[in-house]
């Protein structure tokens, strides 16, 4: 896979934002209105948003895909990140698979080698890889993506059609004429992957059969 090109001046901005945005909502799409919101109001911070395409994190129209979703978890965040960067950076840790340990300089020969940029461009492209890679954990074991990370794209609707629909799998809703609370509890437990395609495929897939 071509390495991500993107990047952004203030590395620091990039760090910062990757902590707000776990505290934030999800908006329907991420732009510059909604940076400026979080207090990015830089022309700079712009790039912000094709950094998080490049790594899978919002799709080509700017929508939240279900890696940033489960990104927001301070649990299985960082995580995350990390699957996203091993697929999305292949390349460089095809490299150099401690390639998240390397520093900028490093980085920068590995990365001159696959793309035809100056060497200003270059370093950018190196830190801010290097910025992702440290908000990251890049420790073996599975994610377990929480409810919180599907939950406001699923919802699920009762037996009856014409009775109440329940907008949030994790949360208890009376149902008229039943005299009961039903709760749905929704666990997921994925397998060591490094291709973030396969959250996306799993999390179309329970939206289409739990509606």
């Amino acid at each position: 896979m071509p390495i991500p090109e993107a990047y952004v001046n203030n590395v620091g901005n990039l760090s910062k934002f990757l902590n707000e945005i776990r505290s934030a909502g999800v908006p329907e799409r991420v732009t510059f209105e909604f940076l400026k919101t979080l207090g990015f109001k830089s022309s700079n911070d712009r790039p912000i948003i094709t950094v998080l395409k490049g790594i899978g994190f919002l799709d080509q129209n700017g929508s939240p895909t279900e890696a940033y979703r489960a990104y927001r978890d301070h649990n299985q965040g960082p995580r995350v990140l990390a699957n996203a960067l091993k697929q999305t950076y292949s390349d460089i840790f095809l490299a150099n698979t401690k390639a998240h340990e390397l520093p900028v300089d490093k980085l920068k020969g590995i990365i001159a080698t696959k793309i035809s940029k100056g060497e200003g461009v270059v370093k950018l492209i190196a830190a801010t890889f290097k910025t992702l890679a440290k908000a990251a954990d890049f420790s073996d074991g599975p994610v377990v993506i929480p409810e919180s990370a599907i939950a406001e794209d699923i919802e699920l609707k009762q037996p009856n059609e014409e009775g109440p629909h329940l907008s949030h799998p994790a949360k208890a809703k009376m149902i008229s004429g039943h005299g009961a609370a039903l709760h749905y509890n929704i666990q997921i437990h994925f397998p060591t992957t490094t291709d973030v395609t396969v959250y996306n495929a799993i999390f179309k897939s329970l939206k289409e059969h739990l509606l």
